[in-house]
């Protein structure tokens, strides 16, 4: 009884976290995130534990640990279910943040009208899938001087023209993380269907006060274009994605093309983008100087920005995000479409979840919707 009453207590936290802000909120977020992305997973620990867990004493036991474990099975269930509202919420938010033509501006082939369907089986069934058998990794690519300057290239193995390019920056609140630990799913399936992604690490701890991380990010953009060829790239169609302090550097990369001191030793480099993509992400300022905070980077040429945000993230609380998004918006002349998932806690993408791929599927729609675009 005692166990189910432990699990029952991490499922409701869950279903709806206790705290939002404050110094604890983290934690909340450490000890859901898993729950929350792979529940299925869960219940099969769970039920396997109650099955071979001892039996209850008595009576009061029995009924006290079927009705702890009842709200426990459902709980997960719920969680599995509430996962897939992901997909109404991105179509919904993709629409009214690109416009109502989006669906009619696309390629011949229908490619980005709307999403596919709920990923159910392979979320379920493949949490942990890290590899794509049509896709090949190659590790460690030096794109600068500095140790920490090392991207992996995923691409599909069809052969064909230059490919459009997704570069790709990690979390971790400028002090950990690494190019191999959040979105995995959506860099497979991208390369699969024909993109070069990059997912490239940068400068942390010591090392990563500001710029030195957004210094490392346009330093990439401008190797990824000045290699373009010998990865079969296409320089002029270069987007960025980034997670959570990974998204921070996408969006000011994005708002910051060619500007020199932040650019030292290329300082003549193209470093534009086509559109930047932030998921979960840290957007406000790092330190008292302005151009640490995205919101006071932006200008009406700002290219198109799709930001993804937990509406449950208690590690990074969604109403800032908000209110980038809101002012990005009145700022630019290109659209900014910010999307706030249900039931969602940070770092949503780090498993090959329902939710994961889904929201793949919705950067790809978006990422056709900007090309077909120009």
């Amino acid at each position: 009884m005692v166990t189910a009453a432990i699990w029952l207590i991490f499922v409701a936290a869950a279903v709806r976290p206790p705290l939002r802000r404050g110094p604890f909120a983290y934690a909340v977020f450490v000890a859901t995130m898993s729950i929350n992305e792979i529940p299925s997973v869960l219940l099969a620990a769970f039920v396997t534990s109650m099955l071979f867990g001892g039996r209850p004493a008595g009576p009061v036991e029995i009924a006290g640990t079927g009705v702890l474990a009842g709200a426990t099975v459902a709980g997960l269930i719920w969680l599995q279910v509430r996962a897939g509202a992901a997909r109404a919420t991105l179509e919904r938010g993709l629409d009214r943040g690109l416009g109502p033509d989006r669906r009619t501006e696309r390629r011949a082939d229908d490619k980005g009208a709307t999403l596919p369907p709920i990923p159910w089986w392979p979320g379920v069934l493949l949490p942990f899938q890290r590899r794509d058998r049509r896709v090949t990794r190659r590790r460690n690519l030096a794109y600068g001087p500095d140790a920490a300057n090392h991207v992996d290239l995923y691409r599909g193995r069809a052969t064909g023209s230059a490919r459009p390019v997704l570069i790709h920056l990690h979390g971790g609140g400028f002090v950990s993380g690494g190019k191999s630990r959040e979105s995995v799913t959506m860099l497979n399936q991208l390369a699969a269907h024909g993109w070069l992604c990059l997912s490239g690490n940068y400068r942390l701890r010591g090392q990563g006060q500001h710029p030195n991380p957004l210094i490392d990010t346009k330093r990439l953009i401008a190797w990824t274009r000045a290699h373009a060829q010998e990865l079969g790239a296409d320089p002029g169609s270069i987007f960025i994605a980034g997670c959570s302090a990974g998204a921070h550097l996408a969006v000011s990369a994005a708002l910051t093309p060619g500007q020199a001191w932040l650019q030292p030793g290329f300082e003549d480099a193209d470093t534009t983008v086509a559109a930047a993509i932030a998921l979960y992400g840290y957007l406000g300022p790092r330190t008292a100087a302005p151009d640490s905070s995205p919101a006071l980077l932006a200008d009406a040429d700002a290219p198109p920005v799709l930001i993804i945000h937990g509406r449950n993230d208690t590690a990074v609380p969604v109403d800032h995000a908000r209110a980038v998004a809101e002012h990005l918006a009145r700022a630019s002349r290109n659209p900014v479409a910010f999307i706030e998932l249900p039931g969602t806690q940070h770092s949503f993408d780090r498993f090959g979840s329902v939710r994961a791929r889904i929201t793949a599927d919705a950067v790809e729609a978006f990422l056709d919707w900007a090309r077909q675009r120009g």
